[in-house]
């Protein structure tokens, strides 16, 4: 997801400039009241990132304290660590816009590229999730035989290196309009554009529906894990989703209010970092004690074969 920040700024500069000034004090009240729609989205963003930066590190170091017997836990680990960088992005953009830090735009540039690549591989991984779980419960003994050891940790590896090269190659593309003419920009930048098309709508995302919809389809009583991913492509449909859309065609359809979409994105963002991590406990603490420890409900979240019901539990096998 690419968000240009010299876009961003001299959008947010302008419209200042344009509320400011007398001479079109009447002109620029629909300006202003966009102005001041996007102040209150941003400042809405900041405590909801609060919560899910606080929310994604308890499950980290939780997950590296106690959850090692699945790869799995590997997975969710690894998305919460994606939901971390892409939250940074909002406390930067926060930080420059309201508090008037003077921020170098090298850094700019930096936290967009990191951003993209938080949220590009927290997508990728889902997706692994589901493609994964979707194999184990169509051919449970091919993956039991010939799966090697380490797959979760070279999958990981792989989609974080995809993320990296699409991040780099958006940014070098869409980022570089300071240097060189805007025919070339916008070429490169729709080029660019395409192939993160191509990535996202026929790769991966086929993949995540049709595995989500196999999962439902397979499986009578879902065990837990099931809910846990069900419920994790649904956040990704409802957050992430109209994000992506925008962002894929916000370089096509010049008209639209760059300002406005990307605080709406940053707050559909903050939303998902925040709700990821209550869905462990919300699937985990089902129909169980509130006795028992936060690392029961996050260890039980993930367990393949315990359903909804009360049942015996039994974990996965370790990857």
């Amino acid at each position: 997801m690419e968000r240009n920040p010299l876009i961003y700024m001299t959008t947010f500069k302008m419209a200042e400039a344009n509320v400011s000034s007398p001479s079109i004090a009447a002109a620029a009240k629909p300006a202003e009241r966009v102005l001041l729609l996007n102040e209150i989205i941003m400042l809405l963003c900041i405590p909801v990132a609060i919560m899910g930066l606080i929310g994604n590190v308890i499950v980290i170091y939780l997950f590296c304290q106690r959850c090692r017997n699945s790869r799995f836990f590997l997975y969710f680990q690894n998305i919460a660590f994606a939901n971390i960088i892409v939250l940074i992005d909002v406390f930067v953009i926060f930080q420059r816009i309201y508090l008037q830090s003077n921020i170098k735009l090298f850094l700019i540039h930096l936290v967009e590229m990191l951003q993209t690549l938080g949220y590009n591989t927290r997508f990728y991984i889902l997706t692994a999730i589901c493609a994964e779980r979707c194999l184990i419960l169509f051919w449970p003994a091919w993956n039991k035989r010939h799966r090697p050891r380490l797959a979760a940790i070279m999958v990981c590896a792989i989609l974080w290196s995809l993320s990296f090269l699409t991040s780099v190659v958006d940014n070098v593309a869409c980022n570089a309009d300071f240097i060189i003419t805007y025919n070339q920009f916008a070429i490169d930048c729709k080029t660019s554009n395409l192939i993160r098309i191509v990535i996202d709508l026929v790769i991966f995302l086929p993949v995540m529906i049709q595995s989500t919809l196999a999962i439902l389809i397979r499986t009578q009583t879902l065990a837990r894990l099931d809910v846990t991913i069900i419920f994790t492509v649904v956040l990704y449909f409802l957050t992430d989703t109209p994000v992506r859309t925008t962002h894929n065609i916000i370089y096509w359809i010049p008209e639209l209010d760059v300002f406005l979409l990307i605080t709406i994105t940053q707050l559909l963002d903050s939303i998902n970092c925040a709700v990821n991590p209550l869905i462990f406990v919300i699937v985990g603490c089902w129909k169980k004690t509130s006795e028992e420890s936060v690392f029961i409900f996050l260890e039980r979240a993930l367990e393949a074969e315990e359903n909804m019901a009360p049942t015996r539990e039994v974990d996965e096998e370790p990857s």
